[in-house]
């Protein structure tokens, strides 16, 4: 309750995440269908000319109407909505929808080279806004327990890239064991269908919780990238299975809000209310998670110096 209380005490946090949905929603629609749908249909005809049987022909049609809508729908203005520092968006998924205006303004992309580039200055920008607004939280959470000060902006940014860069890293060097595994999976068990994904997903999962709360480090401590990490880390180790439970309940409560907010047709009117209660609602759980590690590593640092006999308890 104390992350939605400071929101409500301090609007403008809010208004991040409610102008990039806004601007999602009457902003202009870039994308690269004519671009690459050529590309796509030369991919399915080849295909098609190897396999000779019914149920892959049956999924290659699935799997081209599958591209076709993805094409379709997909804004490369989505790439503004970047991770794991971010604004919040509902719309950032959302396809070629109308709004109350009419149809937004629909601008294909006409090379490869200008779309990598739009999608780079989108993600840069994402990060900045995004930086900002996590700055402006976390001033807020450390004001709030009394320890609020003027501290350079300019730094947690750069370390917000930095963070980026480092789990790019990570995930680049963790790919060719997941598609070892993937591929291992799909020859010698090809029946277990979705199970191998499943497992790769708790895998996944369970490699990068530790780095949940890297953000939170570098704009409340003022940390380097590195030893964001190096807290995260240490803090999910001993406080896994709050953290667990905080995790499931702020995932829970903001996807399953968000399927509230989406009830009223986008080109209504009414619409406009769910991307204020999104914003709100997205706005205080991420307080929330500011609050709960300010605290958490509080607490932490405190069992840390009454010995490592303490270090065994979860509860914060």
């Amino acid at each position: 309750m104390q992350g939605f209380n400071l929101v409500a005490a301090h609007p403008y946090i809010m208004l991040f995440p409610l102008f990039l949905d806004l601007f999602f929603w009457f902003g202009p629609f870039y994308r690269v269908k004519e671009l690459l749908s050529p590309t796509v249909e030369e991919m399915m005809q080849a295909f098609s000319t190897t396999v000779a049987s019914t149920d892959l022909s049956s999924t290659l049609d699935a799997t081209k109407t599958a591209w076709e809508q993805l094409l379709t729908n997909f804004n490369l203005l989505a790439s503004l909505r970047t991770y794991p520092v971010g604004i919040p968006s509902l719309l950032a998924s959302k396809g070629y929808t109308d709004n109350p205006l009419g149809s937004p303004l629909l601008i294909e992309i006409g090379s490869l080279s200008e779309a990598v580039y739009f999608i780079l200055i989108c993600v840069f920008l994402g990060l900045l806004f995004g930086s900002i607004y996590y700055a402006l939280i976390s001033r807020l959470i450390m004001k709030d327990r009394g320890q609020g000060k003027s501290a350079n902006m300019l730094y947690p940014i750069v370390q917000t890239f930095v963070l980026v860069l480092l789990i790019i890293l990570f995930l680049i060097v963790i790919s060719l064991p997941v598609l070892c595994f993937l591929s291992s999976f799909s020859v010698f068990v090809p029946t277990m269908g979705i199970i191998p994904l499943l497992i790769l997903g708790i895998i996944l999962l369970w490699v990068l919780m530790p780095f949940v709360f890297s953000a939170h480090g570098i704009f409340t401590r003022q940390l380097s990238a590195f030893k964001a990490i190096s807290l995260s880390t240490k803090f999910v180790r001993i406080s896994s299975l709050a953290t667990s439970f905080f995790l499931t309940i702020a995932v829970s409560l903001s996807y399953g809000l968000d399927l509230l907010w989406s009830t009223p047709a986008p080109d209504s009117w009414l619409y406009c209310l769910g991307l204020i209660g999104h914003a709100f609602v997205s706005s205080g759980v991420l307080t929330a998670s500011f609050i709960y590690f300010r605290d958490g590593t509080f607490w932490m640092e405190e069992v840390i110096k009454l010995g490592p006999q303490n270090m065994t308890g979860t509860n914060i």
